[in-house]
């Protein structure tokens, strides 16, 4: 019998495929916009570009502590032939000074304090000797606007300094306040309905009888949609029961956007969500099966515009699955980009061979560790896509395209990091 009819799918559909087919039929709109104040803002998309309306900084500072001076009356100065000058006054943080500098004058200045009227230079303290109250020797020569942070130096009125679309992340946060922004515009949180199914499944906390397994797929998918900026509705475990299934997906469609199904998703006789989808509404299954590795049985589905994803029952293929097909419809309706929310990625040279089968997009884990200059990256030997211990051993995820038999030993490859090496 042909391999893929032993699987129970007449025909499986390549990831990059089966997301085309789905975004042709399904029109995925992107969420509308909310101000917050960017204190609650971290890790939000952002719903317009910031164009600073204000330079920063806004004035001309002192990059140095030292003697705010006119770079010509310092010219041939050294250590050998300091130049004294005349000191009027001192300017610190937060209190610029009203008097403006004259010739062969100097003032004391902090560093971040504004620039006097009249000077375009700092003379570093080092680079000069106090003689007396109202006066000092200059021991170097310094060129216009020399240890000077000019005005706009770091972001200039007009310019486009966050793109729509960003994550932010704490130094965006800093820019925003700089440029003094209290609250900013942010995409609106999709909200993402998660449901587990099998009579086999008990909650965490609950009693595990004999043949019973804890469900960790609400756990991890939950989890998995905060991180990309959705909010997650729980609905539960549902029992292999045809009407409780379908109950809980249609109650998942009217307090949703998305409604991810975990098991109970493949094509055996208690498999009964891909029925059930199919009688809810239109389009219904729009792909089922996915030439990836785990993750075969994951369909893509939509009832009346709204996205319905199957996913399987392992927990490591239902990670995978999300990554795959899950995410890139999440961001889709942030404005976002994949990149930006993917991990990072190494190279990293394979110690082992890594097998797969042309067709199929594999995605295996590794444990990747740092030799030299570079990376190495071991093959988990134990990789089924139940044991969601391999995830927690994994520091990376390989993936090997369709067209090729695997990877070999010492080539080197790309890794996305699951945590930290």
């Amino acid at each position: 019998m042909d391999p893929v009819m032993m699987r129970g799918f007449m025909t499986l559909t390549r990831i990059d495929e089966a997301l085309s087919l789905f975004f042709s039929k399904v029109d995925i709109a992107r969420r509308p916009g909310e101000r917050i104040p960017i204190a609650q803002a971290l890790d939000r998309v952002l719903a317009e570009d910031v164009i600073a309306a204000v330079d920063v900084p806004d004035f001309d500072r002192a990059a140095v502590d030292g003697y705010a001076v006119k770079a010509e009356d310092t010219y041939g100065a050294s250590s050998a032939n300091p130049l004294v000058l005349d000191v009027v006054g001192t300017v610190e943080i937060g209190t610029p000074s009203k008097a403006i500098l004259g010739r062969q004058q100097a003032m004391w200045i902090a560093t971040g304090a504004a620039i006097p009227d009249g000077a375009d230079a700092v003379v570093m303290v080092e680079y000069s000797e106090k003689i007396s109250e109202e006066r000092v020797e200059i021991h170097s020569s310094l060129t216009p606007w020399e240890n000077v942070s000019r005005r706009g130096e770091d972001v200039q009125k007009g310019e486009k300094i966050l793109l729509k679309g960003a994550s932010l992340q704490p130094q965006d946060l800093g820019i925003l306040a700089a440029l003094g922004y209290n609250e900013v515009e942010i995409v609106e949180k999709p909200h993402i309905a998660v449901l587990s199914t099998g009579n086999e499944l008990v909650a965490a906390g609950d009693t595990v009888e004999k043949g019973r397994v804890i469900d960790s797929n609400r756990p991890i998918l939950t989890a998995m949609v905060e991180s990309l900026g959705g909010e997650a509705i729980d609905l539960g475990i549902a029992r292999d029961d045809f009407e409780e299934i379908r109950s809980r997906i249609i109650s998942g469609l009217e307090r949703s956007d998305i409604v991810l199904v975990s098991g109970g998703t493949s094509v055996g006789k208690g498999d009964l969500a891909p029925e059930i989808i199919g009688g809810i509404g239109k389009p219904g299954i729009i792909v089922h099966g996915l030439s990836m590795r785990p993750g075969r049985p994951t369909a893509l589905a939509a009832a009346d515009g709204k996205p319905i994803v199957l996913l399987p029952g392992f927990p490591v293929a239902a990670m995978i699955s999300f990554d795959a097909v899950v995410k890139p419809i999440i961001l889709r309706m942030l404005g976002a980009s994949v990149d930006q929310f993917w991990g990072r990625v190494v190279r990293a040279r394979m110690l082992r061979r890594v097998p797969s089968s042309i067709g199929n997009r594999t995605f295996a884990r590794v444990i990747v560790t740092r030799v030299g200059g570079g990376f190495v990256a071991e093959p988990l030997r134990t990789s089924g896509s139940g044991v969601i211990s391999s995830m927690i051993r994994a520091n990376g995820l390989i993936v090997i395209p369709e067209n090729k038999e695997g990877f070999e030993e010492g080539e080197e490859v790309e890794v996305t990091l699951l945590r930290p090496i």
